[in-house]
């Protein structure tokens, strides 16, 4: 991880660590300019420290569009488009957007539907697509309108792995999770139809940058499939507040004009309860990362 310093420079971009120590805040970036060299080292800090905020933007979606295909294999939302849709993203979609953004908001569209997450609840702890295989690592979120008094918080679970006991780490090695497809994030809705995946993921991985940690949704994990159901559990129930302690965490007091850019394999997020969910609205993609060297 970068050093304390309060500020470092990669290349031509200029950074800060938050107080916590590995959160990476870019303020003087502006992202309508970027090339294909300041998103590559975008994403080795994405990479390396699990989560990237980059403040004071004003994007079009044309801008977001041609910042995610400088990713790699951008998630496509549109069933014209792409055979794996997810019918559930249905007037989720953004006009313009080539299939690639979602409205997250509870702000109606012109057939009444709101956009993902759009209730005031919680929308609890949780990774994209935890129970799919070939699921996207990266979600970026950028705050368009109406997200101030909005929070969301981001667990870094590359140090929350580094911390535990060796006989811990030795124990969970060949660990792996019965999880689900997609989850019920709704407080609001208890009953909602929730369906297990096939895959099988395993506990501990490897990052593209070749850090160990924990791929760990626990609100999302059925069980541990090497254990008997009480002693996973117990086990879970163990090593879930162990990972969402403070020093893991960051926590975004959203302004409009932000982007957070999150590594999905190892890290979790929520997103804190918002009375104002009709009138906050943010846009939201999935894509790998880059092909580049990013363990050198």
């Amino acid at each position: 991880f970068p050093s304390h310093d309060n500020f470092k420079t990669i290349n031509m971009i200029n950074y800060k660590l938050h107080d916590n120590g590995w959160t990476i805040i870019i303020e003087d970036i502006d992202l309508t300019k970027a090339n294909q060299s300041d998103i590559n080292d975008i994403s080795k800090m994405i990479a390396s420290n699990t989560l990237v905020v980059i403040r004071n933007q004003n994007l079009t979606i044309e801008d977001e569009v041609r910042i995610a295909r400088m990713f790699k294999d951008p998630q496509c939302f549109n069933p014209a488009i792409d055979d794996n849709y997810i019918s559930e993203m249905t007037g989720c979609e953004i006009d313009g957007s080539e299939g690639l953004f979602l409205r997250v908001s509870g702000e109606k569209d012109e057939h009444g539907r709101p956009g993902i997450a759009g209730h005031v609840s919680e929308m609890i702890w949780h990774c994209n697509e935890p129970g799919a295989e070939d699921r996207k690592p990266i979600v970026w979120l950028y705050g368009v309108r109406g997200t101030e008094g909005s929070r969301t918080s981001w667990n870094n679970n590359i140090l929350s792995y580094r911390d535990l006991s060796d006989d811990i780490k030795k124990q969970i090695n060949n660990y792996h999770l019965e999880v689900l497809l997609e989850a019920g994030f709704d407080a609001e809705n208890p009953d909602e139809e929730l369906i297990v995946s096939d895959y099988n993921p395993p506990m501990v991985r490897e990052n593209i940058a070749g850090q160990k940690g924990l791929f760990f949704p626990f609100l999302q994990i059925v069980k541990i499939k090497e254990l008997p159901e009480q002693q996973s559990k117990e086990f879970i129930d163990w090593l879930a507040p162990y990972t969402i302690q403070d020093k893991y965490c960051y926590h975004h007091d959203w302004r409009d004009g932000d982007v957070i850019i999150a590594e999905q394999n190892l890290g979790i997020h929520k997103r804190w309860r918002f009375e104002q969910i009709e009138q906050r609205l943010l846009r939201r993609a999935a894509f790998d990362f880059p092909d580049q060297d990013y363990k050198n």
